[in-house]
């Protein structure tokens, strides 16, 4: 039987948002979307194109162990803030690839990947998942 998560309360998601705006402004460390990629089955080049960083670049900053600029760690926090929600709700990492990578009806026949490029368009995202999470779609 799967265990559930915690709920989180109201106190812990704004303890959480003001950490993370706090990595993002200091610069996020490039380590911590490496391991994010790792874990949910995205290669460098693939993260990259993601985050807008050219492949180069981003390898370099993986080298040397740097951190991300701002606007490419809001990019980067956007795509993991989703993709565990998305986990939360279709339990695996391969599920929630597969998922992301679906062309949707809702989003204009675009992947939840390509739809979620903008703070709007990731907003959207995360709305369908809710719906899917409680059955408004299947």
């Amino acid at each position: 039987m799967k265990a559930r998560k915690p709920k989180v309360t109201t106190y812990d998601q704004i303890q959480d948002n003001h950490a993370t705006a706090q990595k993002v402004e200091e610069g996020l460390p490039v380590m911590e979307v490496v391991q994010f990629a790792k874990q949910a089955g995205f290669t460098n080049e693939e993260l990259a194109r993601l985050i807008h960083i050219p492949s180069r670049t981003y390898a370099r900053r993986i080298a040397g162990k740097s951190r991300l600029k701002v606007a490419e760690g809001e990019r980067a926090t956007r795509l993991m803030r989703l993709f565990d929600r998305a986990k939360d709700v279709f339990g695996t990492d391969e599920n929630t690839r597969g998922w992301f990578n679906a062309k949707i009806l809702a989003l204009g026949w675009k992947t939840p990947l390509e739809y979620a490029q903008t703070e709007p368009g990731a907003r959207e995202v995360e709305n369908i998942i809710g719906r899917i999470e409680h059955g408004v779609y299947s």
